[in-house]
């Protein structure tokens, strides 16, 4: 199940276990959640007069990304600790990887959904005169996963 990694001359040890690296993906994954959270509570927002069916699409893809990512970091830790430790330690490493392009994939796509809420303001700014409904906002993520 784990391996023995040697710490300080102290004799400390530290058991290196292979869903560790996996709890870190879910870890992203929260942190995934809790931008587009915070950014709903705050931050840039756009008020559009007219519905984007766009804008939802590109809000749902994020999301369902970072729901991805979640499932992959589970999956992998159920894997990696039904495995021999060898054959666990690439299994980690790519699940790693995914759920690390899965983030910064969804917050690309969140990006992307900014552009166009700026777009779409600026070609018709909101009026409220001119609104006779609802108006979509549109709450912009600080892209934490996309440099």
């Amino acid at each position: 199940m784990g391996t023995q990694a040697t710490g300080t001359s102290d004799d400390t040890r530290f058991t290196f276990h292979s869903w560790h690296p996996v709890a870190a993906g879910c870890v992203l994954g929260a942190l995934a959640l809790w931008e587009r959270w915070q950014a709903s509570q705050g931050g840039r927002r756009y008020v559009l007069c007219h519905h984007s069916a766009r804008l939802d699409h590109l809000t749902l893809i994020a999301l369902v990304l970072i729901a991805v990512a979640l499932v992959v970091s589970l999956a992998g830790a159920i894997a990696a600790d039904s495995r021999r430790a060898g054959a666990s330690g690439k299994l980690v490493a790519g699940c790693l990887v995914a759920v690390l392009a899965l983030v910064v994939a969804a917050d690309t796509v969140d990006t992307a959904g900014e552009r166009l809420a700026g777009r779409l303001t600026t070609a018709e700014p909101f009026e409220p005169s001119t609104c006779d409904y609802a108006p979509q906002d549109y709450s912009a993520t600080p892209g934490w996963f996309t440099w």
